[in-house]
């Protein structure tokens, strides 16, 4: 051995030394009883909540009497007013489901899954993957059938790429 490696030795001998130090100095100081930051500032204000959930039975209320044209409305001032909030994107998204229109409603559960990830684990009571699933599959038909007739359309090719992503972020999804 040469003093190269007598000093390298020596080096990592100190920083374990120091860093032992460093944890058992710091031992106990996390404190478990703070308060964790909330993802969005209305899931903790229960009178807000209340709110919106009460807007959003009425909009579902709305899109089992068929509807849409009333819930659409209600959910774009739901989404004005809550912009933070996965579920009214959500809602809106099954609003274009249920109009025949996959493509609207891939841009809409794309916000959703963006604003809570919940919607995509499968251990939460929010799950809705299935659905999502089947929704981007529809989706990637109906712009395959739009590229064939129009195969030179750049919105078309954006609005893939964007179910392309949805499609990822479901694949990645905890399962």
């Amino acid at each position: 051995m040469d003093t190269i490696d007598r000093v390298s030795i020596w080096a990592i001998v100190i920083l374990i030394i120091s860093s032992f130090a460093l944890i058992t100095g710091h031992m106990g100081e996390a404190k478990p009883e703070r308060q964790t930051q909330q993802r969005t500032g209305t899931a903790d204000v229960p009178a807000v909540r209340g709110d919106l959930d009460s807007r959003v039975k009425l909009v579902r209320n709305l899109m089992d009497a068929d509807n849409f044209g009333r819930a659409e409305a209600l959910l774009k001032e739901l989404i004005q007013q809550y912009p933070y909030e996965g579920e009214p994107h959500m809602l809106m998204g099954d609003v274009f489901m249920r109009k025949q229109d996959p493509v609207k409603a891939m841009f809409e559960f794309k916000e959703a899954t963006d604003l809570n990830p919940d919607y995509l684990d499968k251990k939460t009571p929010l799950f809705q993957g299935k659905k999502l699933k089947t929704a981007v599959k529809e989706a990637l038909d109906e712009i395959d059938r739009r590229m064939r007739l129009n195969p030179g359309d750049e919105s078309m090719k954006s609005d893939r790429k964007t179910i392309y992503y949805l499609q990822r972020r479901i694949a990645g999804s905890c399962s």
